[in-house]
């Protein structure tokens, strides 16, 4: 049964930067080694974190959606 979690509840700073850099391995390995980005598209992607989050699904696959962050968490 997968289980969704929130990194900030469920997991050290220590798991979660391990996980972290997992992923990243992944999904560059994934993008033929290398994966590039501009300076804007860092900046628009850190203006959108205060609307949006990573869900990470544990289960047999690990899954990672970006979802729209609850209006607490804003």
């Amino acid at each position: 049964m997968s289980q969704i979690l929130n990194l900030s509840h469920h997991t050290s700073d220590e798991e979660a930067q391990y996980l972290t850099s997992l992923l990243v391995y992944h999904l560059v390995e994934r993008c033929g080694g290398h994966l590039q980005f501009t300076a804007e598209e860092v900046r628009r992607t850190r203006e959108s974190l205060a609307t949006k989050m990573v869900q990470i699904q544990l289960g047999n696959d690990v899954r990672l959606r970006i979802i729209d962050r609850l209006p607490e968490l804003r």
